[in-house]
């Protein structure tokens, strides 16, 4: 081959070469995603509603005629599965008040609250006829007899001996109206353990009674007399007691008002009766 030709085809071969090398630089790459370090956004996820939870219902239980008392002004009353009376308390008097022991369906026994005093019911059937209360191991402080028309408790009589050995007498009777309210307790107590020596008479008075029920659940004394009941309804006046009533829709007593009509001045007394 001529020298000539060897430099043509020299120059032709870099002449291919730089032509290619031209065309790749004018192409313009295929860009990519650029890369920023950052996790790519998710599509956020819409929380669940909140779960309401359903709604409280604070109305009380209405009170029936069926309600049993729980508290009367200061006084609690408890009771057992039964619906048995077995406790009576006062929020403003911790010494105060009994519980009630059970042998079968029968109270026979009732524990005073502050000390040893405690109280045993002798029954004749179905109704207490006599009752003991001792302030120690078989010391008598008091000895109760009742006796009764029909169901109605009508005269009990007490011996005390807190203060006398020999024993002091009193005497309760009891009269109702038609509708088997107490309306009198006619009282006296002896100086002595003797009839004769009794003193003047004293006569407590109720009257202008309501149609609503009395849930009061005892006799209404210094104990609980199982079967006894003193009042069907509620009562307007004790002596100078003048009482008027809230009721619930059921005719149960609420609230009780109590004005002294020997201070008219002084604002009403209210009790609240609460039920359960």
């Amino acid at each position: 081959m001529k020298p000539n030709h060897f430099v043509l085809l020299a120059g032709l071969s870099l002449s291919v070469f730089l032509s290619s090398c031209d065309k790749e630089n004018i192409l313009p790459s295929t860009p990519g995603q650029p890369s920023t370090g950052t996790p790519s956004p998710t599509t956020p996820t819409t929380p669940p509603p909140p779960v309401t939870p359903p709604p409280t219902d604070n109305t009380p239980t209405p009170v029936t005629t069926n309600s049993l008392l729980t508290q009367l002004g200061t006084r609690n009353f408890r009771y057992d599965t039964q619906n048995r009376l077995v406790e009576v308390s006062y929020s403003d008097q911790q010494t105060q008040g009994y519980t009630v022991v059970y042998e079968g369906d029968k109270p026979v026994r009732l524990n005073f609250k502050g000390g040893t005093n405690y109280l045993l019911y002798t029954y004749d059937g179905d109704k207490v006829v006599e009752a003991k209360r001792y302030y120690g191991e078989n010391l008598v402080n008091y000895h109760y007899t009742f006796e009764y028309s029909g169901e109605k408790l009508v005269k009990k009589t007490t011996m005390s001996y807190a203060r006398y050995d020999e024993g002091r007498l009193g005497i309760a009777e009891y009269k109702y109206d038609a509708n088997g309210n107490l309306t009198e307790i006619v009282q006296a107590w002896s100086s002595s353990n003797r009839l004769e020596d009794l003193s003047t008479l004293y006569t407590i008075y109720w009257g202008s009674y309501d149609d609503k029920p009395n849930p009061v659940p005892y006799a209404e004394s210094e104990m609980y007399l199982p079967g006894v009941k003193l009042f069907e309804n509620n009562p307007g006046f004790r002596d100078a007691e003048r009482y008027t009533y809230v009721y619930h829709e059921s005719g149960m007593p609420q609230q009780r008002y109590t004005k002294l009509e020997t201070h008219p001045h002084v604002p009403a007394f209210i009790d609240s009766y609460n039920y359960e």
